[in-house]
């Protein structure tokens, strides 16, 4: 099984268990300002906004991202980007505990996580070929993600308890020691990047127009766009989900997200795992599961049944998300890989921009709606 043989790579061992604290690190500060954003402004509006803020400065410098990515040393951007977002939400968790924190710093401070967001991405990402190599790609990648999402099955609950137990600072001063931990755990890798792109110029105009002139990457970012908006964007609002359908606090808030990283935790070490796999069929699938489990949520009629219904569809967003990277990784030389894993940081970076029509839409008409619309446009480009 191909999960074995990634397993007996030492350097990949060592990546995987730096990016699954990581995770901890990411999904309870994500947990964490998520709440913090709701509870601060009392509405879908602003935490849609905070979203957009977060996702405008990750999509327009997602491209910069990806030439950085080809050009250098792609563990140590990791760990230095990280250790810039790690202060970040260490400064958030002081102004919380100084009852300093308001609106407009959290939007600025989101802003800023977004730049980082978008040199640390495509580095990430790249990252695994360079030690699993082109022929394990797809399921060293489905691994990869599995292991993030497997920590996604508890680190939001996690941060929920303490949100609701402890405090919302000192959740962020947990984050912030996963962070720490993560660059830590890096450092024997810090040799391990290679350098594809050795050209002066930046040439950035010149390299979109040669990933968009290739058929396979305009349809690959349609799908990407819609999936990242449709899907994934539904994290933006998990906390109107939480309290405005299911009527829960902090931890039933927490154990919500923790269902969707169980969905994608299940479909990422199933594709892991599996000898052979036809990708093309596997991304169809994918597409239509997820359109027709978010028509189902939209009618969910009880917490228990959403949160079913929940981890079914990131299961399907998961693997569309295997699927994906690996076809766009394999589709072009290696000098051009990051800038073309750069596509996909920019429409992660979309669907948090969308967020501010998606809360719109969310406080004019219900957040039932649009998950209701968003299930038959999913279905549409199946």
């Amino acid at each position: 099984m191909p999960i074995f043989k990634l397993l007996k790579i030492k350097s990949f061992n060592i990546y995987l268990g730096a990016n699954g604290i990581n995770e901890i690190g990411f999904m309870t500060r994500l947990t964490a300002i998520g709440w913090l954003s709701y509870e601060l402004s009392g509405s879908p509006l602003f935490v849609g906004i905070l979203a957009a803020a977060n996702g405008m400065s990750m999509s327009l410098l997602s491209f910069f991202g990806g030439v950085l990515a080809d050009r250098y040393s792609k563990p140590i951007i990791i760990i230095i980007s990280k250790f810039m977002e790690s202060l970040i939400f260490l400064l958030i968790a002081i102004l919380i505990q100084i009852n300093k924190i308001d609106e407009l710093t959290l939007i600025i401070l989101m802003f800023v996580n977004g730049i980082l967001a978008a040199i640390y991405v495509p580095s990430r990402i790249g990252f695994v070929k360079e030690l699993s190599g082109s022929k394990l790609l797809l399921p060293a990648t489905a691994l990869d993600f599995g292991i993030m999402t497997l920590v996604g099955t508890f680190a939001p609950a996690l941060a929920g308890v303490l949100i609701d137990k402890v405090s919302l600072s000192f959740t962020l001063y947990f984050s912030f020691g996963a962070y720490i931990l993560h660059n830590l755990l890096m450092l024997p890798l810090i040799n391990k990047g290679q350098i594809n792109d050795r050209s002066k110029e930046l040439q950035i105009i010149k390299s979109i127009k040669y990933i968009f002139n290739l058929n396979i990457i305009k349809y690959l970012f349609i799908i990407m766009l819609a999936i990242a908006i449709l899907i994934f964007g539904l994290e933006t609002l998990s906390p109107v989900i939480a309290k405005d359908i299911f009527n829960t606090g902090p931890t039933g808030f927490g154990i919500l997200l923790s269902s969707a990283g169980f969905g994608m935790a299940v479909a990422s070490l199933t594709v892991a795992s599996l000898k052979s796999i036809n990708i093309n069929k596997l991304l169809t699938i994918s597409i239509a599961g997820g359109g027709l489990t978010l028509i189902a949520f939209a009618f969910s009629p009880n917490y228990l049944v959403g949160l079913m219904l929940f981890a079914v569809l990131f299961s399907m967003a998961a693997s569309s998300e295997s699927a994906i990277t690996t076809m766009i990784q394999t589709s072009v030389p290696d000098n051009m890989r990051g800038k073309v894993i750069s596509i996909q940081t920019f429409t992660w970076g979309i669907s948090s921009l969308t967020g501010i029509l998606s809360g719109y839409i969310s406080q004019q008409f219900g957040i039932t709606l649009l998950i209701f619309i968003s299930g038959i446009i999913l279905l549409t480009l199946t």
